[in-house]
């Protein structure tokens, strides 16, 4: 009697070898960073309390120690199977106790500044949206509806997100070069750049 065979399932179909490519890969990665919001969020915060000038040095210096954690990182990864990201690692190199430890605190932590979007996005887009349609939205709304859409997607294909993720990363980008052009064409913004790497002496 022959067997019939069910369809499979969601996470099944999700999870089928090959549904990601290369420029996928990167494009999870590089919306991993948010350059957008470090751009908007994290650089101008850190010039209103710190009041320096030189904080692109901060962020060249990070790249370097970066650059060396990505040896090791790569280096593990190649002998890797799991995909339990940092548990898995650090599990391997020095006990599951620690593991399971940096698994708690990066959910802890990851939650944290999801939340903290969350709350960053109906704050910067409802001044928008009462500006461009004349409608005032309060901010918590805003935020519901992002977190939302952000659950919806992660019930799609993993391929969809990453059509998604570059769409909006591409945007994010072309914003910021945007900008970049525009204040380096002004020449009292450019003098203001330089200004940290001649002090006066």
């Amino acid at each position: 009697m022959p067997v019939s065979m069910s369809p499979p399932g969601r996470a099944t179909a999700s999870l089928a070898a090959g549904r990601l490519g290369v420029p996928a890969v990167v494009f999870f990665v590089m919306s991993a960073a948010t350059p957008l919001t470090v751009v908007a969020g994290v650089v101008t915060t850190g010039y209103a309390t710190t009041g320096l000038t030189g904080i692109p040095v901060a962020f060249a210096l990070v790249g370097v120690v970066l650059a060396v954690f990505s040896v090791g990182y790569v280096a593990m990864a190649r002998r890797m199977a799991n995909a339990g990201a940092f548990y898995a690692y650090i599990a391997r190199g020095i006990g599951r106790p620690a593991g399971v430890g940096a698994a708690w605190v990066a959910l802890l932590s990851y939650n944290a500044l999801q939340v903290g979007l969350y709350g960053a996005i109906g704050a910067a887009v409802g001044p928008l949206v009462e500006q461009w349609i004349g409608i005032h939205v309060v901010w918590w709304v805003i935020a519901l509806a992002a977190w939302a859409t952000t659950a919806v997607l992660g019930l799609l294909r993993v391929d969809i997100n990453s059509t998604v993720l570059a769409v909006l990363l591409l945007a994010e980008v072309a914003v910021i070069v945007a900008y970049s052009v525009a204040d380096l064409a002004h020449p009292l913004l450019v003098a203001s750049a330089w200004r940290p790497c001649r002090p006066a002496t």
